[in-house]
């Protein structure tokens, strides 16, 4: 004779398979949001990088850019707004 599990404990059964099942997707989830995450800080890190390489570079041309002026002009003060250089006396 096949014995019948009480309503009780088949209610209790399936509760806990449902939350072994919402606890499933929620780690699912949560792994494609970290590996999202991930790639996103590894572009982060790129352009970090690349924006950095373009500040040293950046940097380089102003001198290269000062030292040809200081050459030309010698040393002394420039008015962006009118184009004018006074030489360091």
């Amino acid at each position: 004779m096949d014995t019948k599990f009480t309503e009780e404990e088949m209610v209790e059964i399936k509760t806990i398979q449902d939350k072994y099942s919402a606890l499933g997707v929620q780690l699912v989830q949560l792994k494609l949001a970290r590996r999202s995450s991930e790639d996103y800080l590894k572009l982060l890190e790129s352009e970090e990088n690349t924006i950095e390489g373009e500040i040293t570079q950046t940097n380089i041309k102003e001198k290269e850019l000062a030292d040809s002026l200081n050459e030309k002009y010698g040393v002394g003060s420039l008015n962006m707004e009118t184009g004018e250089f006074t030489p360091n006396k």
